[in-house]
C-alpha cells in the first residue's frame, strides 16, 4: 500500500471534492474550483500525485486507482482509438480469459503503458487505413462485433486463431457487415487467411456461414501465403494457396 504524505491546506480542499473521481483532469478542477489558475491546478494535482493521492495518466490526466472502474474508458482518455481485439471480445464476452492488458486501436500511435496501481497496461496499436467500424457504447468508443472479428484476422497473432475461431463458433455475426469489411481492401493474403479459417469451421464444426462469403473470399486467391507469420512445419492447401503452419487440431482445439 503506498504511504500518503501529509497535504497541504489547499490539496486537502482539493482531495476532498475529487477523492471519489475515478478520472481527474484539469477540466474538472476548473468546473470545481473557476477560481483556480492553471498554474495552480496543475501544482495542486501534481502534488496530490506526488503524495501517492493520484497516480498520473499523462500529462493534465490523473486517475485513482482505489475508484478505478472503466479502465477502458481511462485507455482511451490517454490516446484516442477504440477498443478492440481481444479487450473487445471481452467486453462481448466472446473470450474469457483475462491477460490484463486492454487493446486500443488507433490510426497511428503505436506504444504500451501501464496503468500503475490497476496492474494493467494499454497497448496501442495503428491500423492506418482500417481505422474504421466503431461505435459508442457504454461511453466508451468499441469496434462493433464484426469489425472485432475482421480485425482479429488482420493481426491474428494478436489474439491467436483458437481464440478467433471460439470467438466466431460464439458471435452473433452479420456476414454482410462483416464481408464490407474485406471489400475494397488491398489485402488477398487477408481473404485467403480468413476463407481457409471459415471452410474449416463449416467442414469441421458446422457453422453456418452464407454461400456468398465463399464466393468473394475465393476470388481474392491469388499467391501462396502462410496462416501464421512464423517459422515452422506447414500444410499446403491448394484451394485457399495457404500454408497451414498450425494444423486444423490447435486452430480448433477447444471443439470437443
Amino acid at each position: 500500500m503506498v504511504e500518503k504524505n501529509y497535504l497541504t491546506r489547499e490539496e486537502y480542499k482539493l482531495w476532498k471534492y475529487i477523492e471519489d473521481k475515478e478520472i481527474v483532469d484539469s477540466e474538472l478542477i476548473r468546473m470545481i474550483f473557476p477560481e483556480i489558475t492553471s498554474n495552480k491546478k496543475n501544482k495542486l494535482l501534481y502534488g496530490l500525485y506526488k503524495k501517492g493521492y493520484l497516480k498520473r495518466a499523462k500529462k493534465d490526466l490523473y486517475y485513482n486507482p482505489a475508484k478505478l472502474k472503466n479502465l477502458y474508458k481511462l485507455a482511451l482518455r490517454i490516446k484516442e482509438g477504440y477498443i478492440g481485439l481481444g479487450s473487445a471480445l471481452r467486453y462481448y464476452n466472446l473470450i474469457e480469459y483475462e491477460d490484463f492488458t486492454i487493446t486500443v486501436i488507433t490510426r497511428n500511435f503505436r506504444e504500451k503503458i501501464p496503468l500503475k496501481g490497476a496492474n494493467y497496461e494499454v497497448k496501442y496499436i495503428p491500423f492506418k487505413k482500417y481505422f474504421t467500424g466503431f461505435v459508442l457504447r457504454d461511453d466508451i468508443y468499441i469496434s462493433t462485433i464484426e469489425k472485432t472479428m475482421f480485425d482479429c484476422f488482420v493481426r491474428p497473432r494478436e489474439i491467436g486463431f483458437v481464440n478467433i475461431t471460439k470467438a466466431l463458433y460464439d458471435a452473433p455475426i452479420n456476414w454482410r457487415k462483416f464481408m464490407a469489411f474485406f471489400k475494397g481492401v488491398n489485402n488477398n493474403a487477408l481473404c485467403q487467411r480468413t476463407g481457409y479459417v471459415l471452410e474449416m469451421m463449416k467442414e469441421y464444426i458446422n457453422l453456418k456461414i452464407p454461400s456468398f462469403v465463399f464466393e468473394y473470399l475465393e476470388k481474392r486467391v491469388k499467391n501462396p501465403v502462410k496462416l501464421m507469420p512464423v517459422k515452422g512445419r506447414s500444410v499446403y492447401n491448394q484451394k485457399w494457396k495457404i500454408q497451414d503452419n498450425m494444423g486444423r487440431e490447435k486452430i480448433v482445439s477447444w471443439w470437443q
